[in-house]
């Protein structure tokens, strides 16, 4: 394990580990927001293509399966974890707008996360996962 002092003040470890939540766990919403639509529309290797453009650093072929898969194993108790970083947020005085969205979607896959049509495919290709996905949320509106 390597540890690191986060700073001289109080708390300053907490912080860091609630702000960057904002990041990495809305970046978990929004793939699957754009993934399902993508998927929908017939253009996900497109989409995905397009955002190596901006991100050249980032596989999507990798980072969109692990996101999705990351939410429907853990999305509940993330979903949990964000509702304590909106407040944390607005402690600071910045209103949570992507952060309380996050937690929509985080507790959404979460829950989806459980059905077994979409248990079954989490360690499959991103296809399947989207498909199972797509299915299990029109089922869910």
């Amino acid at each position: 394990m390597i540890v690191n002092i986060a700073g001289t003040e109080v708390g300053a470890a907490a912080a860091i580990k609630m702000v960057r939540s904002v990041m990495i766990k809305g970046i978990e919403a929004l793939t699957l927001e754009c993934f399902l639509a993508a998927a929908r529309a017939g253009v996900v290797d497109e989409v995905a293509a397009s955002l190596k453009n901006n991100y050249p650093g980032l596989d999507w072929s990798k980072v969109i399966p692990y996101n999705l898969e990351r939410m429907a194993s853990h999305g509940e108790r993330r979903a949990a974890e964000m509702e304590e970083v909106a407040a944390t947020l607005r402690e600071l005085g910045v209103e949570p707008l992507m952060t309380s969205a996050t937690v929509e979607l985080q507790r959404e896959m979460g829950e989806i996360g459980t059905q077994q049509s979409v248990r079954s495919v989490l360690k499959k290709d991103r296809a399947a996962m989207l498909n199972a996905i797509s299915a299990a949320a029109r089922d869910r509106h």
